[in-house]
């Protein structure tokens, strides 16, 4: 006999996507984040304990306040092209870290609106992988309008704030003004290209690539490609050309690293880069039929080779991002 299982939000009881039943979710009608666990708790007693938990926040300082939470704004992350981007704390029984990037002007939220509907398709991706690399990918709490603020009312765009992570490649490139060693430029662009192998199967392109628009996390040795407001799914030549032009972005992206924090309008390859590395770096920054011809996973088989040339076996190497702090 079939046996099947039905998850619903214990807030508001509207039905979980499936991808609740091995992950944390949020619900699509209330905005609960949720975790499947094996303990039964009465709705009602749950609603009572977050009521009482909500009554009194104690906090101080700045604060936000969205979709009926209160968030104290922890700290400035960035200021972008159009929205600024703070990390914040929701208050409560059930606090969470996220980050919150705020339209910078009116018009700016039509941005966020579109990039939050990018990154829900590719969150309700079902192809193969997906359950790996939409991890690796920004996860959007939600969007509406965040209130508290000295300037009124401004759209925001939530996303679950991913821990771990430095700051952007731009951030690295800015710490290290003779460049990285180049070691570190190899798993820099491997972990970029893994993602963007799987976007580019699902039909979806960045389009936007920069050292600004990838974070670092030191410790584990990962990249999160950010900033999709720009992405757009397609097929055909269209989209062959445009996967093209997000790895052409994504060598330059490492070139620049390599390059350093140096003043220079044009990133060169670094000193300390091994012949190998920097002859499959120019190739694939300059050449975008070379990018189309060999594709991400192509790209990613050939820095392998070069690796192994310049370096011989892998191994972990610590990574410290900004050394002379």
């Amino acid at each position: 006999m079939l046996s099947l299982l039905a998850l619903s939000c214990p807030q508001c009881s509207a039905p979980l996507p499936r991808a609740a039943r091995w992950r944390t979710v949020n619900c699509n009608y209330c905005g609960a984040t949720i975790t499947r666990g094996e303990e039964t708790v009465e709705r009602e007693s749950f609603r009572a304990a977050l009521r009482r938990a909500n009554a009194d926040h104690g906090d101080t300082g700045r604060t936000l306040q969205w979709r009926g939470a209160r968030y104290r704004v922890l700290a400035p992350l960035a200021i972008g092209e159009h929205s600024e981007v703070l990390l914040a704390e929701r208050l409560g029984a059930l606090p969470e870290r996220v980050t919150v990037k705020l339209a910078r002007e009116s018009a700016d939220g039509a941005v966020l609106l579109r990039e939050a509907a990018v990154l829900q398709g590719l969150q309700s991706l079902a192809m193969p992988g997906a359950s790996y690399f939409t991890r690796r990918l920004p996860q959007p709490v939600g969007t509406g309008l965040a209130e508290g603020l000295a300037d009124g009312s401004r759209q925001a765009l939530v996303l679950r704030h991913p821990p771990g992570f430095w700051g952007s490649l731009h951030n690295l490139q800015q710490a290290n003004p003779r460049g990285i060693d180049a070691r570190h430029a190899v798993w820099l662009w491997r972990r970029m290209l893994e993602v963007l192998a799987f976007v580019h199967d699902a039909g979806w392109t960045h389009r936007d690539l920069s050292p600004a628009h990838a974070l670092v996390h030191p410790r584990d040795h990962g990249v999160l490609i950010v900033g999709w407001s720009r992405a757009q799914q397609a097929s055909g030549p269209a989209h062959a050309a445009a996967a093209a032009r997000d790895l052409m972005q994504s060598a330059w992206t490492v070139r620049a690293v390599l390059h350093g924090g140096k003043p220079d309008d044009s990133p060169g390859l670094g000193d300390r880069t091994p012949a190998p590395l920097a002859a499959l770096l120019r190739r694939c920054s300059e050449d975008a039929a070379e990018c189309q011809r060999l594709g991400a996973r192509g790209i990613e088989q050939a820095l392998s080779t070069a690796s192994h040339e310049a370096f011989g076996t892998p191994q972990f190497v610590h990574f410290d991002p900004a050394p002379g702090a």
